[in-house]
């Protein structure tokens, strides 16, 4: 009887070791999913910033670009007054 008593008690260590073992390792294996959860949280939100940001900078470009476009046209017109001339006339040269 001493021997299973001595068997009972070495097989309950090893399954107490087994299950803490396989608590820690569930544990672990939460937190890491926990960590990749908000990796991915926050990459998806970097990915949403780098797009909203983007889009911002094509609408600055847009705006620069036609602004410079009625500059051009402003410094034609006034180019063309300072000289007397009109676009139709043909140059003296």
């Amino acid at each position: 009887m001493a021997t299973t008593t001595r068997d009972a008690f070495d097989r309950l260590v090893d399954v107490s070791a087994e299950t803490i073992q396989w608590a820690r390792e569930l544990v672990v294996a939460v937190r890491n999913s926990f960590g990749e959860r908000r990796r991915a949280r926050i990459e998806a939100e970097l990915d949403r910033k780098q797009d909203e940001l983007r889009r911002t900078v094509l609408q600055l470009a847009d705006a620069l670009g036609m602004e410079a476009h009625e500059a051009r046209k402003a410094l034609i017109r006034e180019s063309f007054l300072a000289s007397g001339r009109t676009p139709s006339e043909p140059s003296d040269s």
